[in-house]
């Protein structure tokens, strides 16, 4: 770990009273290469170390060059094992899985077009193989990392909460993502309701800091690259679009009290009110943070790309059920944001 990101994990260590729940036990944790989950990884394993709590984690991912940067300082701890395999192919593993969690998915922007496919089958089929795995294991939780995408063009106005609906052309390839999430979503209430599979699901909106992929096309990470490259940030739209955004660590707290508290056969947004602002306001905010000059311009010839028409204007959560659990916001948008670009520029990497 570098040392943001170290920082980050011993402030969690400090904060999280009730890791011991996770004793003795073992997790699966598939998409364990990925920048939300890594998190997690190492604060489980930083627990484990230092307290002797005999937790193992099962690591599936498919980049085997990937995930021995990522987990370098783990690879010979004895409690951390590497499942290198595609999710989409049948897990299996010889002794007992006490936690299984499905993160595994393509994301971004490639994601929409180049590995629709690919995308759509990691998200179901991904997700019924390890239902099937946990369900052969007796597993005593099932966590489906979901995404607010799942809502669509929502009619109803304001934030999202998890009962609510909305639009999504099941026959548009680049909806791809979002009809992916909604169809695991479907097998997990299946596998409640059929089999008694205590699943929680949860939605986290977008989730940003210290790891996240800078070329993906998502939104914190092409505004730090662009602010390397060209000491500028481009729109490709107006910026008036509204979106809710989580730092790493918060997100982290909100999975464990959801994991640890939440109840089974529910679905939990990972979102903060406290962190809504326009794709503007973002971009401002970052180059006000970067400093050296950098602004904000927009490109309008890019206006009727996918990307920009396809976008929903406002995409923000409603908290109340995780704010239930004991969740809190601990780290506002302008830290996150300091501590994100920190990373990238102090040579944390």
């Amino acid at each position: 770990m570098k040392n943001i990101i170290q920082e980050d994990i011993e402030k969690l260590l400090a904060e999280r009273h009730d890791l011991e729940r996770l004793d003795h036990q073992t997790i699966l944790i598939s998409g364990a290469n990925s920048f939300l989950m890594s998190y997690f990884i190492y604060l489980v394993l930083e627990y484990d170390q230092r307290t002797h709590s005999d937790i193992k984690i099962l690591a599936l991912c498919r980049d085997q060059k990937k995930a021995k940067t990522q987990f370098a300082a783990y690879l010979e701890d004895p409690h951390f094992s590497l499942l290198l395999q595609d999710v989409r192919d049948p897990v299996s593993w010889g002794g007992e899985i006490d936690i299984c969690i499905h993160a595994a998915s393509p994301v971004g922007s490639e994601s929409r077009w180049e590995k629709s496919l690919e995308t759509f089958e990691a998200n179901l089929f991904g997700c019924k193989n390890l239902l099937e795995l946990a369900r052969e294991k007796h597993s005593r939780r099932f966590m489906l990392i979901s995404s607010v995408d799942v809502y669509g063009d929502c009619p109803v106005q304001g934030r999202r909460k998890e009962t609510d609906t909305g639009v999504l052309d099941w026959t548009y390839v680049r909806n791809a993502y979002s009809l992916g999430k909604r169809a695991a979503e479907t097998l997990c209430s299946f596998y409640y309701t059929l089999y008694g599979m205590p699943c929680v699901t949860v939605r986290p909106v977008q989730i940003y800091g210290p790891g996240v992929s800078l070329t993906d096309g998502r939104l914190h990470g092409d505004f730090v690259r662009q602010l390397q490259t060209q000491n500028q940030i481009v729109l490709k739209s107006d910026g008036s679009a509204l979106r809710s955004f989580m730092y790493i660590s918060d997100a982290t707290h909100a999975l464990l009290d959801v994991l640890l508290y939440g109840k089974a056969g529910e679905r939990y947004n990972i979102c903060d009110e406290a962190g809504e602002c326009s794709v503007k306001e973002l971009a401002e905010l970052y180059a006000k943070r970067w400093g050296n000059g950098a602004g904000v311009v927009f490109d309008w010839s890019t206006r009727n790309t996918p990307e920009v028409k396809d976008a929903i204007s406002v995409v923000t959560g409603d908290s109340g059920k995780l704010r239930e659990l004991g969740w809190k916001s601990r780290t506002d948008l302008n830290e996150g944001i300091q501590r994100t670009l920190t990373y990238y520029t102090c040579g944390d990497r």
